[in-house]
This record gives C-alpha cells, sequence and structure tokens, in this order.
C-alpha cells in the first residue's frame, strides 16, 4: 500500500513537472514572438531614421540641394572630378546602399510585401533620374550581386525591352 502511495506521489510530481516544462516552452514561444516584433519594429526605425538624415542633407544644406537639383534635371551639370561631381555621387551611393539595406531586410522577413512594394516604387521613380541611373550603372560592382540582379531586374522593367542593351552600353 505505502508503495502504491509513493507511486501515485511520483506520479504526481512527473505530471506538475510535465506541466511546468509546457508552460516553460509556451512562455519562451510568447518572448520569442515578441522580440521579433520589436526587432521589426527598430528595423523599419531605423531605417526611415536614415531616410530622414539622407532627407535632411539636402533640407539643411541649400548649397548641396542646389547641385542635386542641378544634377537630377541635367545629368552632365558639372564635370567628373568637381567637388559637386562627387558630393553628388557620394549622395547616390549613399541612397543605393540605403536600398540594399531595404532589400535584405525585406530578404530576411523584416519587412511586410506591401511595405517593400512602397519601397521599390520610390527606386522606380528615383532610378529612371539619368544621372541617378548613370551612378548605379558605374558602381553597381559594388553592391551585392543579388541586390544588383534586383535592381537591374527593376530598371528593364522601367525601360522596356531595348533596357539590357542600354545597361550593357559604357557610360560616356
Amino acid at each position: 500500500m505505502r508503495v502504491m502511495k509513493i507511486s501515485s506521489v511520483n506520479e504526481g510530481f512527473s505530471i506538475i513537472a510535465n506541466i511546468g516544462v509546457i508552460a516553460s516552452i509556451v512562455f519562451l514561444a510568447v518572448e520569442l514572438q515578441q522580440n521579433t516584433n520589436m526587432m521589426e519594429s527598430q528595423t523599419r526605425n531605423s531605417i526611415v531614421e536614415n531616410q530622414l538624415s539622407f532627407y535632411e542633407r539636402g533640407i539643411l544644406n541649400s548649397e548641396f540641394s542646389e547641385v542635386a537639383n542641378r544634377f537630377r534635371s541635367e545629368p552632365n551639370a558639372y564635370p567628373a572630378g568637381s567637388t559637386e561631381y562627387f558630393q553628388y555621387q557620394l549622395f547616390v551611393l549613399s541612397q543605393l546602399r540605403m536600398w540594399e539595406n531595404e532589400f535584405f531586410q525585406f530578404q530576411k522577413g523584416l519587412f511586410e510585401a506591401d511595405e517593400f512594394d512602397a519601397r521599390t516604387n520610390t527606386w522606380r521613380f528615383n532610378i529612371g533620374v539619368t544621372s541617378i541611373r548613370e551612378a548605379w550603372e558605374r558602381q553597381q560592382d559594388q553592391f551585392a550581386p543579388s541586390f544588383r540582379t534586383y535592381l537591374n531586374e527593376v530598371i528593364e522593367e522601367q525601360a522596356g525591352p531595348n533596357a539590357r542593351r542600354i545597361l550593357q552600353q559604357p557610360i560616356q
């Protein structure tokens, strides 16, 4: 009889321990989901901060705004080697780096598809600016192959069937 009581007690402790393990697993799953949500939120916030910092360059520096505006309307506004040309190239490269980061954040699942589609629409508009597209064509080998492929597909979609031939021509 005593053995049965000990066995029953052991079974009771075992059940309680198993319930505790299951509760711990559920708690860890909830914590993991909350951490994932927080990381997604922090990533989006960081990208927005980068974009705002990027925009502030033009807002706070009217001289550079004039340079960028001129390049956007006239791709050969300043000669290669000039300070303005160098400034603008760095500006465009920083924009392209932001795009590359957004691309990889989306690949890692930190952006929803509709968020990324909206960003890609912005890329389509901006890569259509001749000076930005030419900077991309000159510098694209400095970017990850998967991002190059993606952005070149965006350019091809935008330019139509002659795009591949245009993209392969050297920049004058």
